[in-house]
């Protein structure tokens, strides 16, 4: 098909796990085979990738997503089915392919370059780009077996992505070197979809996935689980590791600290109508609900809720019970709520912890650290540009500038000017109700 760059059909493909190898020619021929298993990587795979889409992979590792783009790469041939490529095909599936450590990284560049399929003379018009790109000028006369790992990633990922093919298969290759070189790379993603040309990613980053993909692939056990638009494939995804495996109680052992008088028996997020769902929009409620069971009066028990980024665990937001009003709880099995009711947050997924203290805070009951997740999905109010980690509302204004002869600070209002409107306040809301009773 004309409009599609990769046609995946009926695509299986297996691996040999050898549990007995013969290590001798004696040993070969006296027990005449190896004893192996047959494991499916790939299990019937119905896949498009349209032109000048760009798509990423996501899953656990050893789901397939690597063995898939071997076989978009034509490295690996199917055991049954085909994969069609329409138009030249490039893949960064392993930096430095092609690199000798002992030649310097100025003729590591030419050698890797024509591995590449590039001339002498397109390697020396696009050697000053490489060597800026991946901000090693100073060490290009060194050889790469002295250059550190960030170093060697950086000059092969440069190299690897002069060449500018119809379609580029990348395989976690993202994440090399620091954050300002990452934030090239990702750019530099980015300009190939701009300029119409088919990428596809295999990566863990859920984040990369959804801000630069159109379109998203989840694939489990060698089979595709969903695929789609990349935020609701992303948010699938997430629910089901964050969701359905990290929001159930942990066991004793994993992500707990403490022990006594109080503990947690459940956590479940809930939206603005009750319902249990680990996805959400920025500025629609949410409900971190906890179900404890107490040997002390409620009001002796401190609940904590901590959120942080998924991605970086980075420390978001954090509240206490210190201000709610728990008196007349006696011991034993409670709900407690903590409500937000416009959440900030912009999309992209987040860790919370529970835990439970004492009112001095200086003993932990239990304590599930970074165990729960939600996502956050896009919200098509949000104004364009809107960056970061939490939406504040704000309001742009402009007017002329003061003249000379006003000064500093004599600027006067533009006629016709409307002052901004000041933000709502939002509050945060606590709840406690008996465990199977309407709420108080």
């Amino acid at each position: 098909m004309a409009n599609t760059a990769i046609d995946c059909h009926d695509v299986w493909k297996s691996y040999r796990i050898y549990h007995q190898r013969s290590h001798t020619l004696k040993e070969k021929i006296l027990t005449r085979r190896n004893q192996y298993e047959e494991f499916w990587a790939l299990k019937g795979i119905d896949l498009e990738i349209a032109a000048g889409s760009t798509t990423g992979i996501i899953g656990a590792n050893g789901s397939g997503k690597s063995t898939l783009l071997k076989t978009m790469a034509r490295i690996l041939t199917p055991n049954q089915g085909y994969v069609e490529v329409n138009g030249t095909l490039a893949s960064l599936l392993e930096l430095g392919i092609g690199f000798h450590p002992e030649l310097t990284g100025r003729e590591n560049v030419y050698l890797s370059g024509s591995l590449l399929g590039r001339s002498r003379r397109d390697v020396e018009a696009r050697y000053d780009e490489i060597v800026e790109f991946a901000g090693v000028e100073q060490f290009m006369d060194m050889a790469v077996k002295n250059y550190s790992t960030g170093m060697y990633a950086r000059l092969a990922f440069a190299v690897a992505v002069s060449v500018e093919p119809e379609i580029l298969l990348v395989d976690e290759v993202l994440s090399v070197g620091d954050e300002s070189f990452q934030a090239r790379c990702v750019d530099r993603m980015a300009k190939f979809r701009s300029d119409g040309h088919t990428v596809v990613i295999v990566t863990h980053g859920l984040d990369t996935v959804r801000g630069l993909c159109q379109e998203a692939v989840w694939i489990e056990g060698g089979v595709i689980r969903e695929s789609g638009s990349s935020a609701r494939v992303v948010a699938a995804y997430f629910d089901s590791v964050h969701g359905g495996v990290a929001n159930e109680h942990p066991s004793a052992e994993q992500d707990q600290a403490g022990a006594g008088a109080a503990s947690i028996t459940a956590v479940a997020f809930l939206d603005g109508e009750g319902r249990e769902t680990t996805t959400f929009e920025t500025d629609s409620t949410l409900t971190v609900r906890v179900e404890c069971q107490t040997d002390l009066p409620l009001q002796e028990v401190i609940f904590c809720v901590a959120v942080y980024r998924s991605d970086s665990f980075v420390y978001v937001m954090g509240r206490t019970s210190h201000d709610a009003d728990f008196s007349g709880r006696p011991p034993g099995r409670h709900v407690v709520e903590f409500s937000v009711p416009a959440l900030p947050l912009l999309p992209g997924g987040y860790l919370v912890s529970v835990g439970l203290q004492d009112r001095a805070q200086k003993q932990v009951y239990d304590w599930h650290d970074r165990h729960y997740g939600f996502f956050m999905m896009d919200n098509a109010r949000l104004p364009a540009g809107a960056g970061g980690i939490v939406h504040v509302e704000g309001h742009w204004t402009a007017s002329p500038a003061p003249s000379a002869e006003a000064g500093v600070g004599g600027q006067l209002p533009a006629e016709g000017a409307v002052a901004p409107e000041r933000p709502s306040e939002r509050s945060v809301v606590s709840e406690i109700r008996p465990h199977g009773d309407p709420a108080v």
